[in-house]
């Protein structure tokens, strides 16, 4: 039971039997709706997984569709369409099964062989153990990506030739299951324990959205791929600072975090600060800036201000986290050990625990 739920059953000790009574069951009743998705996530997930994997297996064209790249039109060549949204709503409930499976019976072992304490801080464990190897694949999946294509660090070649209508199957693919992850994203930072920067988040996640579908559609994957570049890397030394300092690697977790409070400025401000300047002044030397959707063609200085923007908030929010960085930083050269000052306080863990659904969790998955 959430610590909102006991504190508003506690307001009810001066009331008569029958309404303390009816407040707790509709304590209980609420609490058994928001966990119903979670307590299921890894059931629902795998039969739908599953299902669609048999499915296709047996010819249905719809299942195809969700496991296989559309719109193939010659040797590694690929267009974009419609059916392309049953491959990304396959990988959206894909990933949510995988994060599952590997929480429950991997990185939930792990916790455990180190003495991770209580449930919830073993819990916030595996969610960035997830987080860092997704990370680490698809970065580096991203950087790979990129290294065999014309625009590996020339921002001159998001314009040229464009537009870039047809992708191989290796960016397709790519490109498809991140927006998936970060749809993806949007149901699990509100599974996960509330941080103190969840507005923020959430708007970021909409915002990444918004880009990835936005820049496929328009055919400039490469800027896309670029971006998404920049923005993975900081985050793999982050989540993985944040492995070592619940396993008890304090020295390691500061030098990470070193790696990360270096990595983040040079990444997500530097080279997305170029990637910026390079969509305000470069466009015009190379593109005809007209609207002409029958070609493929839809940078016009109107879209172009839209990317501006979209771009120049997702910059604020990333300095609004920096600003947070530079506090942690402070906080470790006065001899406290790093710790992310988005989330909330981890040392009301134990107390908390007490009382909280995630405890409930614990009862129940180790009775199994």
């Amino acid at each position: 039971m959430t610590t909102e739920s006991l504190s508003e059953i506690k307001k009810t000790s001066s009331l008569p039997s029958s309404q303390k009574n009816s407040i707790k069951a509709k304590v209980k009743q609420t609490k058994s709706l928001k966990q119903h998705a979670l307590d299921n996530e890894l059931e629902l997930s795998a039969v739908f997984t599953v299902g669609i994997i048999v499915a296709s297996y047996l010819g249905y064209p719809l299942a195809r569709k969700c496991l296989t790249i559309s719109y193939k039109i010659g040797e590694n060549q690929y267009d974009k369409g419609l059916d392309d949204a049953y491959f990304v709503g396959f990988w959206v409930i894909a990933f949510t099964f995988l994060r599952a499976v590997a929480i429950q019976f991997i990185f939930h072992p792990i916790g455990k062989f180190f003495n991770i304490i209580p449930f919830a801080k073993r819990q916030r464990f595996t969610e960035q153990a997830w987080t860092f190897a997704y990370y680490a694949v698809f970065w580096t999946v991203g950087m790979v990506i990129m290294y065999h294509s014309p625009h590996w660090f020339n921002t001159s070649q998001y314009w040229i030739d464009y537009p870039h209508i047809l992708i191989s199957k290796s960016m397709k693919a790519y490109y498809l299951m991140q927006l998936a992850f970060w749809i993806q994203q949007v149901y699990t930072i509100h599974i996960e324990k509330r941080r103190k920067d969840h507005l923020a988040m959430v708007t970021h996640h909409l915002i990444t959205i918004a880009l990835i579908v936005s820049s496929y559609y328009t055919n400039f994957t490469r800027i896309g791929n670029a971006v998404l570049c920049c923005m993975d890397f900081a985050d793999i030394f982050l989540a993985l600072a944040k492995v070592l300092k619940y396993i008890g690697f304090s020295l390691i977790c500061d030098i990470t975090f070193g790696i990360f409070a270096l990595s983040w400025p040079i990444t997500r401000h530097g080279l997305f600060t170029m990637i910026i300047w390079a969509t305000a002044v470069e466009p015009t030397k190379y593109l005809d800036m007209k609207w002409e959707p029958e070609k493929g063609k839809y940078f016009t200085p109107f879209t172009q201000k839209i990317y501006l923007f979209l771009f120049l908030l997702l910059n604020t929010i990333m300095v609004y986290w920096f600003l947070m960085i530079v506090n942690v930083i402070v906080r470790v050269l006065q001899g406290r050990n790093a710790e992310d000052t988005r989330s909330d306080d981890e040392e009301d863990d134990n107390d908390r625990d007490k009382t909280s659904s995630n405890e409930q969790q614990r009862i129940h998955s180790e009775k199994q």
